[in-house]
Formats: C-alpha cells, sequence, structure tokens
C-alpha cells in the first residue's frame, strides 16, 4: 500500500462519499430537504457506493487501500445515513440492518486477518440497491403514503440476510 494509492480515482471517489456524508450528516437534519431533494441525496450516495468500484475494475485501479477503504466507507456511511434518517425508518429495519452489517464486518475482519478471499457477490450488490430504494420509499412516504411498504421493506431484509449468510457460509466453509 502506497500514500499515492490515496490519489487514484477510486479511492478518491471513495473519500469524497465519507467526507461528504460526514459533513452533511453533522451539519443537517433530514426535516431541511423536501422528500424528492432527500430521495436525490440517497440516491446519489448509493451511485456513488457503485461508482467506486466500477470505476477501479473498468480502468484497472483495483489498489491495496481501496480493497480496504471501499467496504469500510460503504458500512461507516451506511450506517450513519440510517441513524441520520431514523425520524423516517422504522426502528426495525434500522436494527435489522445493523445486526445484518455486524455480521458483515465479522467476516470483513476474517478475511484481513486470515488472508482469506472471497468474490463479491452480485447477489449482495442487488441486495444494497434493494436496501436504498426501500429507504427512499420510506422517505417518499413520508409525504406520499406507499401501500405494502413494511410487507415490501420484511421481504427485502429477508433478501439483505440471505446474501450476508451465503457471504459468511461462502467465507468459512469454501476459502478455508
Amino acid at each position: 500500500m502506497s500514500f499515492r494509492d490515496i490519489f487514484l480515482l477510486p479511492n478518491l471517489i471513495t473519500l469524497i462519499r465519507f467526507f461528504s456524508a460526514i459533513y452533511l450528516f453533522i451539519n443537517f437534519i433530514p426535516d431541511e430537504f423536501n422528500s424528492y431533494i432527500l430521495i436525490f441525496i440517497i440516491a446519489l450516495i448509493g451511485l456513488s457506493d457503485s461508482l467506486d468500484g466500477i470505476v477501479a475494475r473498468k480502468f484497472n485501479l483495483v489498489s491495496k487501500l481501496g480493497i480496504i477503504l471501499d467496504p469500510l466507507t460503504d458500512r461507516v456511511v451506511f450506517i450513519i445515513l440510517l441513524f441520520w434518517l431514523s425520524s423516517i425508518i422504522p426502528q426495525y429495519l434500522l436494527y435489522a440492518v445493523l445486526v445484518r452489517e455486524v455480521l458483515v464486518l465479522l467476516g470483513s475482519i476474517y478475511v484481513l486477518l486470515t488472508g482469506a478471499s472471497i468474490n463479491v457477490s452480485q447477489k449482495g450488490k442487488i441486495a444494497t440497491v434493494f436496501l436504498f430504494v426501500l429507504i427512499c420509499l420510506y422517505v417518499l412516504n413520508s409525504s406520499v403514503t406507499i401501500p405494502l411498504l413494511y410487507i415490501l421493506s420484511i421481504v427485502v431484509i429477508i433478501f439483505y440476510f440471505y446474501v450476508a449468510f451465503e457471504y459468511l457460509y461462502n467465507l468459512i466453509y469454501k476459502s478455508g
């Protein structure tokens, strides 16, 4: 890992997401935005989460720093986003995601300590997109009632946990 890796475009995208989100979450509250602006902000955070990885792979800019920085930033920004939106999203969703993120964090620590390798699942990326969409729907629900949102959230949570358990299973049984 070298200091120059910080200046690789994917790592800059990750760092911009991290510091922008921290600034936003410290200086503003969700109620200061109308629902559509808030959805736009959440979508930008979600898109930047994907953009750094796409840029890294497409332009062969994968670095050891990025391998550590990106998932760490993803987890931190996502958890802070959920707490920031805690007046809008239901508590069960917040706690379910926190439990799931702790499980994935434990798997990530295992990877770092053992040097195990595991491929990132497309299902994991899809589950994250579903969760970002669900959060946006809850923001929209604060101004327009969305029927069956509770049922949709249960389905998304189940899928989100399924992907985490699959990740942990593959980590423990297929890499060891």
